[in-house]
Formats: C-alpha cells, sequence, structure tokens
C-alpha cells in the first residue's frame, strides 16, 4: 500500500510527510523535526495538541473527551500520541510546550538552621563570599525534571551544628536532559527497556560533569566529594542498573544502599571525581526523600514529637515518625501539581486560583464548573481553567490527603496530635498554605502548623556527606521504615473517594 501525504502546517509554514497506513502521527510528527516533551503516548499530558483541518477529523477517544472541550473537538482537535495516520489529511500543530521549571535551590524555614540565601540561575557564585578556595561539598539534587548543585563550604557543616548556617559558594542548575526520553518516571523506564539505558545515564553524567566543572572552575579547586539525592528511577537510571522491575508490580528496586559512581575518564587520560548516591527507602521513597528526612531531623527524632513530611510533585511521598517509629508512603499526582495543559501554569497557581473559585461561586464543592463555563471553561487573563484541568487537581489532591491520613492511622494518631508538618520541594515552598488547606490537599487542621522547607533534598545531601554519624543514622532511618503500599490498603479507596470532594 502507498504512502499518505500529511500536510502538516505550523506558524505559518507547510511541509509535506509521506508515511505508511498506521504510523502514529506523535511519534511522526517528532521524527520529522517537530520536538515535544510530553508523556509519550499515553494520552495523560494533553500537550501534542493537534487540529485537523478541511475533513473529517478521526472519532474522539477517551483521552480527547479529557484534554478537549466539546466545540474544540467539534472543530477537529485530537492528540497527536492517540491517533494513527488513515489516509491523506492536512494538520496544524498546537503542541504545547512544557514550561521552564526553575529550580528550587533554597532550603529554609528553620531546618537546622541550615538555609543560606541562595542565587537563582543555571549557575552562581556567592563572588562577595570568602572563602573561595577553601575546602567544599558538592551536593547533587537530581530530579526528574530538574538537576540543582550547590558546592557547601565544609567548615560551615561543622557551624550547622552549633547553630550556624551553611555557606552557599556556588550553585548549578538545570533541566533533567532525560526529559526528551519524557515528562515522566515511566516513559523513561520504558525507553530502557528498550535499549537506551545507555544514552538515558550518559545524558545525565554529561550534565553532571558540567555543573561539577563550572562550579570547580567558580571555586578554584576540586571538592573534598560530591553526594547526590534522586528517586530511586532517576538513580537506577544514572547508574544503568536494571530497571524492569522497578515499572512493574511489585516494583522492586536492584538497590537501595549507597552506591558509587565512578568518575569517567577525560580526553587528558585523567578521571574525574566519583559521585556518592545516598540511599533509598524503597521503589517509591528514593534517596532525595531519605535526604528530606535526615534535614528535617527524623534521624534523630527523640523528643517525642510526631513530625509529619510531604514532598509533592509527580509523585507525593510522605512520612511520619515519632520517636524510633517511621511510616513512609508514596500517591501518584500525576502531572496535576504541575497544573493543565491548557493553562500550562504551576501547581501553586491552580491551587490558589481553583480556591479562588470556591470562593467565588464558579464551581461547587464537587469541583463541577458552573454555566456558562462548562464548555468554554473559566477564564482569568490569559489563563483558561476547564473541567477537565480541575478534575486532574482533584484526584491528585484525594490521594496525597488520603494518603496522608493513612499514616496518621498507622501510626496511631491524628491530625490534632501533629507537631510539626514540613513540605518540602519547590511546588511546596511557594505554595499558599491556607489555599491548599480550602481545597482539601491535607487535613485543614494541619494548616497552621505547616512550614515550607524547600529544598530538603539538598540540604540532607550536604548533611549525609558532611558527617559519618549522620550517614549512619540515615542509613539506620533508612532499614528501620515502614513503608506502606496505598494502593493494598483497604481503607484507601474508601479515603480517596471521600477526599474528591472540595
Amino acid at each position: 500500500m502507498s504512502d499518505k501525504r500529511i500536510t502538516v502546517r505550523r506558524d505559518g509554514e507547510e511541509r509535506v510527510i509521506e508515511a505508511p497506513v498506521g504510523a502514529g502521527f506523535l511519534s511522526l510528527l517528532k521524527m520529522h523535526g517537530f520536538p515535544l516533551v510530553c508523556c509519550n503516548g499515553k494520552g495523560t499530558c494533553g500537550r501534542c495538541r493537534i487540529l485537523f483541518e478541511g475533513q473529517r477529523a478521526p472519532l474522539p477517544v477517551a483521552a480527547d473527551r479529557i484534554a478537549f472541550s466539546a466545540e474544540e473537538l467539534r472543530q477537529g482537535y485530537r492528540l497527536a500520541c492517540m491517533h494513527r495516520v488513515q489516509g491523506d489529511c492536512t494538520m496544524r500543530v498546537e503542541f504545547v510546550e512544557s514550561r521552564a521549571v526553575e529550580a528550587v535551590t533554597t532550603h529554609g524555614g528553620g531546618i537546622r538552621d541550615g538555609s543560606a540565601g541562595a542565587a537563582k540561575g543555571r549557575s552562581a557564585a556567592n563572588g562577595g563570599m570568602p572563602g573561595r578556595s577553601a575546602e567544599y561539598l558538592i551536593a547533587v539534587d537530581l530530579g526528574t525534571t530538574t538537576v540543582a548543585m550547590q558546592a557547601v563550604a565544609a567548615d560551615s557543616l561543622r557551624e550547622l551544628k552549633r547553630g550556624g548556617r551553611l555557606r552557599i559558594l556556588g550553585e548549578y542548575s538545570c533541566m533533567n536532559p532525560q526529559r526528551r526520553w519524557g515528562s515522566d518516571v515511566i516513559s523513561r523506564l520504558q525507553a530502557a527497556e528498550r535499549g537506551e539505558a545507555g544514552e538515558l545515564a550518559e545524558a545525565v553524567r554529561d550534565v553532571l560533569e558540567e555543573g561539577v566543572e563550572q562550579l570547580c572552575g567558580e571555586l578554584g579547586g576540586r571538592p573534598e566529594s560530591i553526594w547526590l539525592a534522586g528517586n530511586t528511577s532517576m538513580e537506577h537510571l544514572l547508574m544503568e542498573l536494571d530497571t524492569r522491575t522497578l515499572g512493574r508490580y511489585p516494583f522492586t528496586p536492584v538497590c537501595l544502599q549507597e552506591m558509587c559512581l565512578p568518575g569517567r575518564q577525560g580526553k587528558d587520560g585523567v578521571s574525574g571525581q566519583e559521585i556518592r548516591l545516598l540511599p533509598g527507602i524503597s521503589a517509591f521513597v528514593g534517596a532525595d526523600i531519605t535526604a528530606g528526612l535526615l534535614a528535617c531531623g527524623f534521624a534523630e527524632c527523640e523528643d517525642g514529637e510526631c513530625r509529619l513530611f510531604i514532598d509533592l510533585g509527580t509523585n507525593g511521598e510522605m512520612a511520619i515518625g515519632r520517636g524510633d517509629r517511621l511510616i513512609c508512603t508514596a500517591a501518584a499526582a500525576g502531572p496535576a501539581f504541575e497544573g493543565g495543559a491548557g493553562v500550562n501554569v504551576p501547581g501553586t497557581d491552580m491551587i490558589a486560583l481553583l480556591a479562588e473559585m470556591l470562593e467565588g461561586g464558579v464551581i461547587d464543592e464537587t469541583g463541577l464548573l458552573k454555566e456558562p463555563f462548562f464548555d468554554t471553561g473559566w477564564q482569568k487573563g490569559e489563563l483558561r481553567i476547564t473541567q477537565q484541568d480541575i478534575r486532574g487537581l482533584q484526584m491528585a489532591k484525594a490521594a496525597v490527603c488520603a494518603g496522608v491520613e493513612l499514616l496518621m492511622e498507622a501510626m496511631g494518631t491524628d491530625a490534632s496530635r501533629i507537631d510539626k508538618v514540613f513540605l518540602a520541594g519547590g511546588f511546596g515552598y511557594f505554595l499558599d498554605v491556607e489555599k491548599a488547606a480550602r481545597i482539601g490537599l491535607f487535613p485543614p487542621q494541619l494548616a497552621g502548623r505547616v512550614t515550607a522547607v524547600g529544598n530538603t533534598s539538598l540540604l540532607g545531601a550536604c548533611l549525609y556527606g558532611g558527617e559519618e554519624s549522620l550517614r549512619e543514622k540515615a542509613e539506620a532511618m533508612c532499614r528501620r521504615a515502614e513503608v506502606l503500599n496505598l494502593a493494598e490498603l483497604p481503607g484507601f479507596e474508601q479515603k480517596y473517594l471521600e477526599r474528591l470532594n472540595f
């Protein structure tokens, strides 16, 4: 059968692509120079928007109906990842580029008094700060979306124990280059299974090497050591470990212990510096959470306080600790906290807007948009929030809130007896806590006890690398941690359904 002619229009330009029947539109477009960071065929992110022109569009599938309004479907909008070539056609590409995310490197909020005012951006050195050639270590936060690095003066780690503050000598941050294999972890695990594990690892090693070299050049010397914290999948991909069991039940990691990534040999024959990877707790509670818990004092919880830790991103990782007992879990959040694909706004803004819509009567407690907004969505300035965006956030916040409540039940406590709540990560750093409580992201009784603590992954990696006794405590904490699998708990589904409403 002869190839079909696909006329593609974008930004006033037109080109013709020939493709066989059955070829997927998303793969075809990416292959011919239309790149996109997306969910790679799952139909969940809604970014691969195409508009069929001049003829009947293919019948919409369920993912199309979630991503588009009824009017957009009638116009011919579809998701490229959900459809395949059937005949000659003309389409307009309207891909929604993912929002550039700035890595949050600040770790404040009074955790061990260990924050310093750190500059933002791809790279920054504290030009006016003494000790440029002093001994230092580098901490790395290897996230699914961003990579952040900090150079920290070694003597300030000792000062930290006496109530001082860390001295941040330099910073480096960038987007995680693995995003070209997909914005989510599962897409990358699937790429590794297809034989691309080496390329995934090399992409990250390149930016790690670039960041280290840049910091070394700015500070005039090599670091004492480099310590990296990432989620379990990111660490497995970096180390080129077998990831097949991470992506399917029972989700078993190959290694959760501290690991060492040897330095690569340069063109001059000199090997680069090794990078030590922090240990993790489970497939879904990784070394970044180990670092966060260490930074928030969970490894030394001897005061009898009951503490709750929440780190929100693509997954919502949570932990509760009291005395020697520590219980952890994770809830799938998907892209909801990043904002809907159509509005492409940060999840923190989405939460604030939803709280405003609730107060203004634009949506009811079930999340239903009232007329005349149901079909077209609610507009504020250039932002448009659709019914689909609201539903996505509802499902994510219900999973997180249900997870928090089940953790408290497992600890034998309730919201009234939680002493401190640490909200970690970039999302938590910018979150309006009162508005988050208003929409039910966590039990409202906790709102007055929440502290936004920033990038605890970086701070925890500094602490872990800077003192051997803390390494021993962190490793003991990982060993004693209990892990709840929410999907297997009999009460999870009921709590999840109960927390869907605002």
